[in-house]
């Protein structure tokens, strides 16, 4: 518990509009952060409610927006819980996989997430795109991953990936790319293997079914 709220501490030393306090009894961070630009100074500020799940720091933190600028729509990444959608979750698996700090969270997860939505408050899109909400996100994320663009080739590599044995590092890739398997395939299959074979298996069985419903 000292070295969780020293962690959070540290981070609001960064954020002085935010404070932990204790709801009963569980830690939470709440107040508000403003949104800076170099050149026209401050452009939004956004007040939150920030709580830390039993999974944290191997998940993000949950965040309710209490200002309510951002709609409470799965197409504003927004779930049903009104908790703010970060990633998919295969990516949050990604970046959390060793355990991720709270500023880091603030820094490279909540602050951009923010500015990404007052931007599609002013211009009706999203700057440099977002995965989808839901399943369609998934199915994005494995495309992203596997540049694999059809729905059933990727629910095929997954299968390869899980099932198949892996050929030798240095003859040529099976996609008939020329390239040795180490320099193609290999390196985008052990991406995604960090992920752990019981969760990808899970994964493959979703999308599957997703893509015979």
């Amino acid at each position: 518990m000292e070295k969780f709220i020293k962690d959070i501490d540290l981070a609001m030393k960064f954020y002085l509009e935010l404070q932990r306090i204790d709801y009963k009894g569980e830690i939470k961070v709440i107040g508000d952060i403003t949104l800076m630009h170099d050149d026209i100074g401050k452009y939004d500020r956004y007040s939150l409610s920030i709580s830390f799940p039993k999974c944290y720091p191997y998940c993000f933190p949950k965040v309710i927006e209490l200002s309510k600028k951002i709609p409470r729509i799965s197409d504003r990444h927004v779930n049903e819980d009104n908790t703010l959608c970060f990633a998919v979750d295969p990516e949050e698996r990604l970046i959390c996989k060793n355990g991720i700090k709270f500023k880091y969270f603030l820094d490279k997860v909540l602050v951009p997430h923010l500015s990404r939505e007052t931007y599609r408050s002013f211009s009706g899109k999203y700057e440099d795109g977002e995965y989808s909400h839901g399943l369609e996100g998934l199915w994005e994320f494995f495309s992203y991953k596997l540049d694999v663009s059809e729905k059933d080739n990727i629910v095929k590599e997954l299968e390869r990936i899980l099932h198949e044995k892996w050929q030798g590092r240095n003859v040529p890739c099976f996609c008939g790319s020329k390239i040795k398997f180490k320099n193609c395939h290999l390196i985008k299959w052990n991406g995604l293997m960090v992920l752990g074979t019981d969760y990808l298996q899970r994964i493959l069985e979703i999308l599957k079914n997703d893509l015979t419903a």
